[in-house]
This record gives C-alpha cells, sequence and structure tokens, in this order.
C-alpha cells in the first residue's frame, strides 16, 4: 500500500479509517453472501460435512453458537433483498442488519412494506436510536407479537455467581431490558454520586463493582427478610483469637470455607455481631454464647 501523502485529504487516516471499514462491511456481505450459496446448494455436502453450521464450525474455527449466527443470518439475508443490497453497499453494518433481521420476525407482511423504509432510516442514526426506532416499529406492527418477544427476553434472564480459584467471585449473566435498566439506575445512583469525590482514584468498573457489594450489605443489614432459626441471612465469620490479635496463620475464614486476613475479619468486625465459642482442642464445642453487637445500638 502507498504511504499516505502529508496534506493529501484522501490519503489521511481518518479517511482511509472510513474507507477500510466500509471494505469490510462489504467483505462481511460477500461472505454472507457465498455462506447462502453455499448453504442452498448442498456445497458443504462436497466439502463433505453433514451441514452448513458444521462446515463453518469446522473450517474456521469457531464456536457452534457463531456458526449457527452466521447460518441462519446467511439464509434470512437470501430472504431480504432490500437488507442484503444494503449491506453489500456498506450502507448498513453487521449489527444493523442484525437489527432488521430480528424484526423481519414480528411480521413479515409489515416487515416487506416498510424494509426500505427501516433501511434508510437507520442507516444515519446511531446504534441506540437504531435500536429504538426499530423497537417503535415493532410495536406499530405487532403489539402482541412484540409482548411475546419482550416475555422471551425476560425469559432470558439469568445470573451465575462463581468463586474462582483465587479466591475472587466471578458474575456473570443477563437481564431483560426492564431489570437492566433498574440496575444500572442504582449503581448509577452509588457511582454518580461517588465521582463527585476529587480524591477517589478508583477506576469506573471499580466503583461499580463497590456499588453493588454496598447495596447487598444494605439489604443484609436492612431489608424486611425472612429470618431462618430467629436469624436473619448474615455474612459469618470464623475466625480464632490469635486471628484477630495478628497472627497470620490462624484460622481465619467465611463460613463456606474461603480464607481471608485477619484484617478483613477485623474490618468485618467492626460492625457485627460476635459468638463466643469456647472449644476443647480444635473442633468439639463447650460453649457458645450469645450474639452481641460490637458497636451497642445506642452508638450506632
Amino acid at each position: 500500500m502507498r504511504a499516505p501523502t502529508v496534506g493529501s485529504w484522501d490519503e489521511r487516516p481518518v479517511d482511509e479509517y472510513v474507507r477500510v471499514c466500509h471494505e469490510v462491511t462489504m467483505l462481511e456481505s460477500r461472505a454472507a453472501e457465498l455462506l447462502g450459496q453455499i448453504d442452498a446448494g448442498g456445497g458443504y455436502e462436497d466439502a463433505g460435512y453433514l451441514s452448513t453450521t458444521a462446515f463453518v464450525r469446522h473450517r474456521l474455527g469457531v464456536s457452534g453458537g457463531e456458526a449457527s449466527r452466521r447460518v441462519g443470518e446467511a439464509r434470512a439475508l437470501r430472504q431480504r433483498p432490500g437488507i442484503r443490497e444494503a449491506y453489500a453497499s456498506a450502507q448498513i453494518d453487521r449489527p444493523r442488519v442484525s437489527l432488521l433481521l430480528a424484526a423481519s420476525k414480528i411480521s413479515d407482511e409489515s416487515f416487506e412494506r416498510d424494509q426500505q423504509f427501516l433501511v434508510d432510516t437507520i442507516s444515519g442514526l446511531s446504534m441506540n436510536d437504531a435500536r429504538r426506532a426499530i423497537d417503535y416499529w415493532k410495536q406499530a406492527a405487532d403489539q402482541q407479537a412484540t409482548a411475546a418477544d419482550a416475555e422471551h427476553l425476560h425469559r432470558r434472564r439469568h445470573l451465575h455467581v462463581s468463586e474462582t480459584l483465587g479466591g475472587m467471585v466471578r458474575i456473570d449473566g443477563e437481564l431483560d431490558p426492564e431489570g437492566g435498566q433498574i440496575v444500572l439506575t442504582a449503581l448509577r445512583s452509588f457511582t454518580d454520586s461517588q465521582q463527585r469525590d476529587s480524591t477517589d482514584d478508583r477506576l469506573p468498573a471499580q466503583r461499580r463493582a463497590d456499588a453493588l457489594i454496598e447495596m447487598a450489605a444494605d439489604h443484609l443489614a436492612h431489608a424486611d427478610t425472612p429470618a431462618t432459626g430467629a436469624t436473619r441471612p448474615q455474612l459469618s465469620v470464623i475466625v480464632s483469637l490469635q486471628a484477630l490479635s495478628g497472627a497470620a496463620d490462624a484460622p481465619c475464614e467465611f463460613d463456606d470455607g474461603a480464607v481471608i486476613t485477619p484484617e478483613t475479619a477485623r474490618r468485618i468486625a467492626c460492625d457485627s455481631s460476635v459468638s463466643r465459642v469456647i472449644t476443647d482442642g480444635d473442633s468439639q464445642i463447650l460453649d457458645v454464647g450469645r450474639a452481641t453487637r460490637t458497636i451497642p445500638s445506642g452508638i450506632r
């Protein structure tokens, strides 16, 4: 490739970048078109595969989910020439193609009627505005189908929380639009106020993590949660007197076995209920005292 000429507008990096991105979009469109031809003509069988998805997965080394997505996109584009032509000319990119193809499932008749209007509309919008425009069209096209689509998203909600080998806790999941906005708004209510503090040097992701912890701690401390055995849900720490005194090798852990530092245990103990347990040796319990607050209620 010829080196850019200084002062030449056509060869400036910003213009070159936009041009290359448009070329990438057109190449993605061409790849989808070729995959559609392979799928429709049985080319995957000539290549020795039982399905187009298996062909894509093996030859490109992508996951099964990604292979299925590509095949589904290629099949849908064969049925939507308006979207296919806009994609081939880079009028719309792949994310907008996905939006339109998903919307086409709401009402085939309405989409055929409005296809070109939708393509022209979202091609000039930001991704967020494009999604909003498509959502409004879906509601107008078929309210019942739109409600079913919303219920489908609601059923897809999930949250996985697991402890890693290093002791960290990993959180991963998806929320439906309504639930997601509730969580986002709650997190912003914490992080927005924290950003006003000029001494706060935490990263945005760290502020969000701390906000989530603070919300969970507030729930445990103040929520009207059902009690089990006359005790509300709580964070339990098992710690020896030696650990509280600073011994590094003394027992100090959560009740699920996760080891913590004595410093962490002392910080948690600053506002907690403490139960004295007297043992004979390492395991035989001789006496369990009543739980008492480390900070009396009057002072708190």
